[in-house]
This record gives C-alpha cells, structure tokens and sequence, in this order.
C-alpha cells in the first residue's frame, strides 16, 4: 500500500464518527508506507556525492560522508542493485537517489540500431561515447517509464535523479567560443517528422526531401514551433516518469540533472539545442542540478554561482549545482585551490547544497576532502543563520479558520469566539490579515441511503431563498434563515477578510455565485469566492468532483467581477490536475490534502502544489484529525505547520486551520 496524501471524502454531521472509526485504518494505512519515505527533511540542504563503485566498504565510507557533511548519496545502476546498499546508506542516515540514464542508452542502441535519434545531417546520434535514443520513439518511453517504476518499486530510493533526459549534444566538449550547430541537433528520424507535423499541423512541402534539406526547411520556416514541440518531448517524458514513479511511492524526491547552460549562452542552446525548458519541468521534479564541470567547459570558477542564480530566475525548486572533483577530457589538472573556488561557488546563495562528482575522485584526494569538509561546514552555518533570519521575515497575507456548518464539534461557535482565534492564527504570522473561510453552501446528504456516505445532485445554501422563490433553481436548496449574516458583520467591524466558499453538487456555479453574492458582496470583509472542486459535479462515479477547465474557470471569474473587479476566485482540491491547466487571471489555488505522517511530508506535498501553480496565489487547510497522531506533538502547531509551509512555497496567499480541531487549539473556555 502507498502512502499517498489524499483527502478523505468525510464531510457532515457525523465527522467525528466518521474520524473515530477510521483511526485505527490510519494507523495501520501509514505503518504501510514505502520504507524509504524522507530520512532527511526535504526543505533541509542537500550535500551530495555521485558514486558508481565504493573504494572502500560501505561502513568505512559512511564514516567518510559524515565526517564531511554529506548526507545524499546519488548511485548508479549497478551499485543500487548491489548488496543492500540503499537499506545500509539509510540506516546510517543517509538518503539515497539513483541515477537514472533515460535517452543515453548505447547497450540498447547496439541491439536495435534503428532507435538511433536522427540529426539534421541524417546520421544517427552518436559522438564518441555519447550516444542517443530518439526521445520521441513511443515503445521506448514505455519501456523506459516501466523500468523507472520497476526500479522504485523493487529497490526503494528515497530519489530518483532523471540523467539524460535531453536532446542529443556532447556537451562536455562545448566550449565558451563554440557555436552549436543546429543541424547536429535531434531528432529529425523520419518517425519525428510524420508526428511533427500531425500535431502541429504544418505540412512539409513534397518538393523538400531528404537530409539536410527537410531538417533546413523546418528550421528556416517553422524554428518556434520545432524547437518548442521537441521540448515538450523532454517535458512530457519527465512528467510521465515523475507520475509512473510516484504512484509507486508518492513522496519520491525527484531530481533532474541540468546542462549548465545559462538562457541566453550559445543563442539560447539550452531550449534550442538539449531542449531542457527550466520554466516548465519544475512543476514535476523537487530539485534541478545543473552540471557545471567548470575546469572541464574551460569556465573560470565564478561562473558556476552564475549559472544557479540563472537557473533560479526560471524555476522556484532547489538548485543544487554538481561540481568536478578530479580533471575530465582535458590534461590539465584540477587543483586543490580551484576546486576549493568551485565549490565556495557552488555553496553562494541561492544555491540550497552541492553534488560532488564523484566520490572516487574526492576518496583519493585527503586534501579535497578537508576542503570539502570546512566548507560544508561554513556553509551549514551560514545557512542556519539566514534560516533564522528569514523566519523572522516569513508572512503571509491572510492567515485564519476554515469554518463550515459540520466542521466544528458540539454548537456552532458564537461570533465572539471566531474573531478570537481567527484572530490569534494570524497573531503567529505579523503582518498577516486575519481571514475566514466560511463555507456557505454544503452537499446535501442522500437520507434514503443511510448506510453509505452518498450525497444527492443538490447544495444547500445557509441563507433563504431570494424573493423569486426557491423553485426557480435547479439543485439548490436554500435555508429558513440566514445563518452568516451576523457573522459577517463582525468580522466587517473587525476588519477581517473573508473568502465565501460553496460545495456546488450539480448546481449551476454561476448562478451560484450570483446567489452568494447578490446577498453578502455588501459586506467589505468579503474578498471573494471559493469552490471545493472535490463537490464539483459530483457523483458516485465522479466522486472526487470534475475537473474544472480553463474556460470554465475564465467564465466564474468574469461572472465574479461583475460583482466587484477586485473580487479573487480560489479553487480548492488536493489533486492539481483537477484545476485549470493554464488560466490564471483572477485565481488562487487551495490545497486541503490530508493523511500524512510527518511534518517533513506535508511540507513536501504542499511545495509541489506552490511549484504547480508557481507564481500564482496558493493558500494551505491543514489540522485535519487525521494528521492528530504528529501534528499534536509539534510546540506550536499552528505556527510551526504555518512557518514550515512558507520556507517553501513563497507563494502563499493564505494559511487556515480547519474547524474539525480547532477547539484543540483554541478552547472555547480560553
């Protein structure tokens, strides 16, 4: 069994039932998971080493690592299949990620040459030991894919590390004065061409045949779109791997190794020529590791912290650079002193750690070693020190309660207590506003059906029905009395801001949000309007909601502004691809996933959800009971969930903790 963050379907009167019976399935479903899920926090600073075979028994080389600060070990194929190394490193608190060529495959070249990616010459990619499947070729994605899974399900890493996965180049031997060729670029095979232009619809004239004469035709006529539909090869294959993988074990750290191209070196080469597009494979991987080989790429050391600010400027994640421990390709030796400015490079902020490649070069090197280990040392420090320091600076705009009609325990809370601990959540963050969730409408429960959890195709709002009457509405059902406006009013005193969200059933969402707000949007504390994507259309067979499209989302927030052009739309679900893939305007994105073991889980989970949606709003629910077993032991948990949230996921919109537990943290007596 998996352990996969994913809400549970529990809302109504009988929740605390509900929490009660399933404990025990909690526990048990969490003894379940993946052993290797997260021995090092993934918000702490990765140092790591790429190795291939150990110089010296595992035990002996732990010593080493510890002694130098490492705490990440990057292992090729065959030592990850070898003698139980992966369960011994994470014994002795290491984490482990293997490395995993995707596209370099030359045993498989050999035995089926007709794989080969194809340059605009016409020959097949391959220079010196560099040799390249055609990344489009479909049988291969699958078996590829299959063997990622595989490899996780059976060995158990803690990462994978996605090596590559790139458009053919040697680029270990371009050089600062070259001028990559666009012809030497892949892949042109005849296979690529035909689903080029299926897709994108530009059709090869029948007079242009042939090598180099199709390949300059594209290039010359169609450059954009080629360049951008090779990239969403590369984009594609790692997306497929990161979900294959994760449904194997859904906290796998993924990683992907990076050519150190900057955007604009070599005419922008790092989409045109290896088309690795930084701005779109963030959202599916946790860190990005740029190769900056600078004595080998004949780049003076300096350039290495110039290539992570580069990189950080495109993508949110982590950026740990791998630097060269011993010389590469070219006889001049790396010496001490200029491995010593790499790596004080590489640790210059932004950069979170570093890869040494590799640990049987630094194994023979005692003086590299002490370098490595006092700077390692000055960089955990320093870190430390402006970890410290940006907690102090860490807030967030809103910061507040989810309220619901069934979420809190016992009655209903009385105006007065709302505004308190509303009102203390976002004491724990200054300079945040505190704010409400306050759910408005709910699914209304199927009472033919008592003896399972089944909702009907109607909402009911907690206020009466306009003076039309509530039979002009399909699926909504509307309440005898108003049960928010005196709420409302406080929290419009009280300067609170307040999100009103429905759980739409098969009501028809703008006429919702007409209903919502023809009665509240006098109120100034009202911000604007949430939907539970989980309650969107649902029903048995759809029963985790339908996913909203980008029209569907454009349509609600124009409806919305016509109310007020200020007003925010946020959607709430867990699962990311339930939520508009590319519309943005107007939007926020709340995730309210639960059933996690750790601190270090939910904090991994909701870094993913902030890099999907990077740099869109995201707001946090967190406090759900299932989560009880870890979160009641924190010193604050409030704070400390809160805090933990906004060191990665910079951002943050909005922090609430739901109703469910809300008594545990503020008691009605205090």
């Amino acid at each position: 069994m998996s352990s996969v963050s994913k809400k549970v379907r529990m809302t109504g009167i009988i929740m605390a039932l509900i929490f009660g019976l399933l404990a025990p399935v909690i526990i048990f479903y969490n003894a379940c998971a993946p052993a290797g899920a997260l021995p090092v926090s993934f918000n702490s600073d990765l140092i790591g080493v790429k190795v291939y075979r150990l110089p010296d028994p595992p035990e002996a080389t732990f010593r080493a690592w510890k002694r130098l600060g490492i705490n990440t070990a990057f292992i090729g194929l065959e030592l990850a299949t070898q003698d139980n190394f992966i369960r011994s490193a994470r014994e002795a608190g290491f984490k482990t990620f293997i490395i995993f060529p995707v596209f370099y495959n030359p045993e498989k070249l050999k035995a089926s040459p007709e794989l080969y990616a194809v340059t605009g010459e016409g020959r097949p990619a391959k220079d010196d030991w560099v040799e390249f499947v055609c990344p489009g070729n479909r049988l291969y994605r699958r078996e590829i894919i299959e063997k990622a899974r595989k490899l996780v399900a059976d060995y158990q890493p803690d990462g994978l590390s996605l090596d590559f996965i790139r458009h053919f180049v040697f680029w270990e031997k371009v050089y600062p004065d070259s001028e990559p060729d666009p012809l030497k670029t892949t892949c042109f095979c005849p296979d690529c061409l035909r689903t080029f232009q299926q897709e994108t619809g530009i059709k090869i004239p029948p007079e242009i045949t042939g090598y180099p004469a199709v390949p300059n035709w594209i290039l010359n006529n169609h450059r954009q779109a080629w360049l951008e539909w090779r990239s969403r090869q590369i984009t594609s294959m790692v997306e497929e791997i990161s979900e294959a993988v994760r449904q194997v074990n859904h906290f796998l750290l993924l990683n992907i190794h990076l050519i150190p191209w900057r955007e604009k070196d070599f005419n922008g080469a790092r989409i045109s020529v290896v088309a690795q597009d930084p701005a779109a494979l963030f959202r599916y991987v946790d860190y990005l590791s740029p190769m900056c080989y600078a004595q080998m790429l004949k780049r003076p050391p300096d350039w290495i912290s110039s290539v992570v600010a580069d990189l950080q400027k495109s993508a949110p994640n982590p950026v740990i650079p791998s630097i060269q421990v011993k010389e590469a390709y070219l006889p001049e030796k790396l010496s001490a002193q200029e491995f010593d400015r790499s790596l004080k490079a590489a640790l210059k902020p932004p950069s979170r750690g570093v890869v040494f490649w590799n640990w049987e070069a630094l194994a023979e090197s005692k003086e590299k070693q002490e370098i490595a280990r006092k700077r390692i040392k000055e960089f955990s420090r320093q870190r430390e020190k402006e970890r410290l320091e940006s907690r102090k600076r860490l807030t967030v705009p809103r910061a507040g309660l989810r309220s619901s009609p069934y979420g809190p325990r016992g009655t209903f809370p009385p105006v007065s207590y709302w505004l308190e601990a509303a009102g203390d959540m976002s004491r724990r963050f200054p300079g945040s506003r505190p704010a409400l969730i306050w759910i408005v409408s709910t699914m209304e429960r199927d009472q033919t059906r008592k003896e399972a959890q089944v909702y009907t195709s109607r909402t009911r709002l907690t206020f009466p029905a306009p003076s039309a009457g509530p039979n002009q509405y399909e699926n909504i059902v509307f309440a005898e009395e108003d049960k928010n406006e005196v709420y409302l009013q406080a929290f419009d005193r009280a300067g609170y801001k307040v999100w009103l969200q429905v759980e739409p059933a098969m009501a028809d969402l703008p006429t919702l949000i007409d209903l919502v707000m023809e009665r509240y949007s006098h109120h100034p504390c009202v911000i604007g309007f949430g939907v539970d994507v989980e309650w969107h259309r649902w029903s048995e067979r759809d029963n985790e909601g339908v996913a909203v499209s980008d029209d569907q989302a454009r349509l609600w927030v124009e409806k919305l502004r016509r109310w007020n052009p200020d007003y925010l739309l946020f959607l709430k679900h867990w699962e990311p691809r339930k939520l508009p893939p590319t519309y943005r305007d107007g939007l926020a994105f709340v995730d309210d996933s639960q059933i996690f073991k750790s601190l270090d889980e939910i904090v991994l989970e909701f870094a993913r959800w902030s890099r999907w949606f990077y740099p869109s709003r995201v707001g946090f629910q967190f406090g759900y009971p299932s989560d009880r077993p870890w979160w009641q032991k924190l010193t604050d948990p409030p704070a400390d969930i809160g805090r933990a949230i906004l060191e990665v996921a910079p951002n943050t919109s909005d922090l609430f903790w739901v109703d469910f537990t809300m008594r545990e943290i503020w008691p009605d007596n205090k």
